[in-house]
């Protein structure tokens, strides 16, 4: 079988990119593989060949803008959506057609699998309706749509051509079919994976300190800045607690940050990949995701597997995937959100009760470091269950039938 991978954004830095390359690695050994993927600058993919690759560089002859990104934040410089002109979509359009038309006809492709129910999922969906197409939603496609009901109902169509979506929760079901009018039985919830291979254990040496990290977009929405104001707090009264943020310092966001820059107790970083992002975590104690929105929190999982401790906020889904073993173990706490508007934006009078459940939650987890308690087996296979193995087989299931079929 020869499966074309394909996503309108860069590869890698979110989310959604990571899902796209372990998709790729998890078939690497059984499928011949080919991916159409959106980059800028210098960016090498390495996950595949690169005469099985066909990128769309940003921006092109065609698209002078940067590359759209599904988040209206992005960890890079990109465009939003919403703000794109129906001339911008209609050059985007045309820009992808033809990458899509190169890839079909040279790797001739017999099954396609997608990322977002956005633009390019419903680009391929009207352009090769002979090709049996699935499609892996991450939420922020869900989120798009709410958002831009305009957008979503003159470029989003034909997605009943699709053979299967693959959703991250079962709370994704009827929310799908009730925004992009996917017949339930055309949805399988499959969630979402870490690679064992780069995110496990290892043996923590003794230290004088206590080390957090949060590791993604460092903007209001992602809860960069509740966590640095909760973080203020927590440093004075525990100077042995180090916070270690992980990511990219877009311009828009340098000033949110400035205030904090001069606590000797925040370090900033950027890695590389995965691997070095894992080799980090196995050095550190505690993972935090203060997000006001995420479809799953995959880096929550990855930590985990990493034996860290967790702080992240009441996310359903992740709450489904991990199941109550792991919900139940004491080392992962939850935090409620406050109201929010516009799904990522929370109401101002909220704020401070929230600062003090994240701050609450932290400490109760600083002291579980302290006490030093090692995660037990039957927790850390528990995390186990939310490997890429597991997730790649049930996908490979699924395309396997229908394609035989």
């Amino acid at each position: 079988m020869r499966i074309l991978h394909v996503q309108a954004q860069l590869p890698a830095k979110t989310g959604s990119g990571v899902y796209f390359s372990n998709v790729i690695k998890g078939f690497k050994y059984k499928y011949e593989q080919a991916c159409v993927f959106g980059y800028f600058g210098d960016f090498e993919y390495t996950t595949l060949p690169k005469d099985h690759q066909y990128p769309l560089k940003f921006p092109n002859e065609k698209c002078d803008f940067p590359l759209p990104g599904m988040s209206d934040v992005m960890p890079y410089k990109s465009t939003v959506y919403g703000e794109m002109t129906p001339e911008m979509i209609d050059s985007w359009q045309s820009a992808f057609k033809e990458t899509l038309q190169k890839a079909v006809t040279e790797f001739k492709p017999d099954v396609i699998l997608c990322h977002h129910l956005w633009f390019l999922t419903s680009l391929v969906c009207q352009e090769y309706p002979d090709i049996p197409t699935y499609v892996f939603c991450h939420g922020t496609d869900l989120r798009q749509a709410k958002q831009h009901p305009d957008l979503k109902q003159k470029y989003v169509t034909d997605l009943d051509k699709l053979n299967q979506v693959f959703a991250l929760s079962h709370q994704e079901i009827q929310q799908l079919h009730d925004t992009f009018g996917i017949p339930k039985e055309k949805i399988t919830v499959i969630g979402g994976g870490f690679d064992p291979n780069i995110f496990y254990p290892a043996h923590k040496e003794k230290k004088d300190t206590i080390d957090l990290v949060y590791a993604g977009k460092l903007s209001k929405p992602k809860g960069t800045v509740a966590l640095l104001k909760v973080f203020d707090r927590i440093s004075k009264k525990y100077p042995n607690v180090d916070l270690h943020l992980i990511g990219a310092v877009s311009d828009k966001n340098e000033n949110i940050l400035d205030p904090y820059l001069s606590n000797p107790q925040i370090k900033f970083y950027n890695v590389l990949d995965q691997q070095e992002l894992a080799d980090k975590y196995r050095r550190f104690d505690i993972f935090i995701l203060p997000s006001y929105y995420e479809g799953l929190g995959l880096g929550a999982i990855e930590a985990l597997a990493c034996d860290l401790r967790v702080v992240v906020t009441n996310i359903t889904n992740l709450k489904e995937q991990l199941g109550s073993k792991v919900n139940d173990s004491g080392y992962i706490s939850y935090v409620d959100l406050p109201r929010l508007i516009n799904q990522d934006e929370p109401i101002e009078e909220d704020l401070p009760a929230f600062y003090d459940r994240l701050q609450l939650a932290i400490e109760d987890q600083i002291l579980g470091v302290q006490e030093k308690p090692e995660f037990t087996e039957e927790v850390q296979q528990a995390i186990l269950n939310s490997s890429w193995p597991q997730l790649i087989e049930t996908v490979d299931d699924i395309i396997t039938k229908e394609t035989v079929e």
